[in-house]
């Protein structure tokens, strides 16, 4: 029976294969060796397989989300996580910190009122074989679309305290080994009246500082070297993330990243620049994993689904 790799198991094979790659001359270097993941849909290790297939690439680590929609129950239960057991592939799980259905609020998980729905998530995550799964805990915090949504000074200090009771509470579980992601989203500050450093829990509770990017960009004029340039300079953007990812002493990753087409017309489309300039910057800065979001949902964004040729060719020439 095929065993789990855990994460420390997952970066060996990836150095071996660098090894023996590198003694026949054809050695993985730049971005293709940096880790990489992908989520191709709820529930779907097969559908990260074929990603990987058609991209030329071996991804390890796999993103999925776990289900705010409704109430503590479905998020607690931890359900469709055990269709990743066995599947070798680190999870990268999307934890939705307030259901979007219960009466709940960042101020009363400051206080610790959730976090024995924590415990019971973290209890069900070990059974599951998942406790060494990397937790993205109320991700895109600092956008406006989720119920975690943090809008002001008063609630960054709610969301870091209320990040520190999950992490002890699920650390309180025995044959836990989780590692926590702070993931902001990318970009601009979306008009928050607050600096990163409020919402930031501390760093014995975080083990990798995130960010999620997508080639979407609001500058004028809408050019691909307009749009990475936005991307370096932004509030919550690359040079932002850099330095204070340096000055905590902590790896970046990347849970989610990807092209896109925007019914709006701020996504770039297909656009193998975005994915140049993405490959050379985490190749040049200390960047532990990424995962590539493939799947269409309320945008296009899966890479080999047709619409995206010229950047396809550059993702297979950057990673495969």
């Amino acid at each position: 029976m095929r065993r789990r790799m855990t994460y420390l198991a997952s970066f060996v094979v990836a150095l071996l294969v660098v090894v023996v790659a590198s003694s026949t001359g054809a050695g993985a270097s730049g971005a293709s060796s940096i880790p990489l993941g992908d989520y191709a849909g709820a529930d779907n290790p097969s559908g990260v397989a074929q990603f990987g297939y058609d991209t030329g690439t071996d991804p390890v680590l796999a993103t999925d989300f776990l289900n705010g929609s409704s109430t503590w129950s479905a998020l607690d239960s931890a359900s469709g996580v055990g269709a990743w057991s066995g599947s070798g592939y680190q999870l990268v799980l999307a934890v939705p910190i307030l259901p979007r259905h219960a009466r709940a609020n960042l101020a009363k998980g400051a206080r610790g009122a959730y976090n024995s729905y924590f415990v019971t998530l973290a209890r069900n995550l070990v059974a599951d074989g998942e406790g060494t799964a990397f937790l993205r805990l109320g991700w895109e915090f600092n956008g406006n679309w989720y119920k975690w949504s943090v809008r002001n000074a008063t609630g960054a200090f709610q969301f870091a305290a209320y990040f520190r009771n999950i992490v002890d509470a699920m650390r309180s579980v025995p044959g836990e080994a989780f590692q926590f992601v702070w993931n902001p989203n990318g970009g601009n500050s979306h008009g928050r009246p607050y600096s990163p450093a409020d919402a930031y829990p501390g760093d014995a509770y975080v083990n990798y500082i995130g960010t999620d990017l997508y080639d979407e960009s609001w500058v004028s004029p809408l050019t691909p070297e307009n749009a990475w340039a936005g991307q370096l300079q932004a509030s919550w953007g690359l040079d932002w993330l850099a330095a204070f990812a340096a000055e905590h002493g902590k790896p970046i990753a990347f849970p989610e990243w990807g092209v896109a087409i925007r019914s709006d017309g701020h996504g770039l489309g297909d656009d193998p620049n975005f994915v140049d300039q993405f490959a050379s910057w985490i190749t040049s800065h200390d960047v532990a994993w990424t995962n590539m979001f493939s799947f269409d949902d309320a945008q296009q964004d899966d890479i080999t689904d047709g619409s995206f040729p010229n950047a396809l060719a550059a993702f297979t020439a950057d990673f495969g």
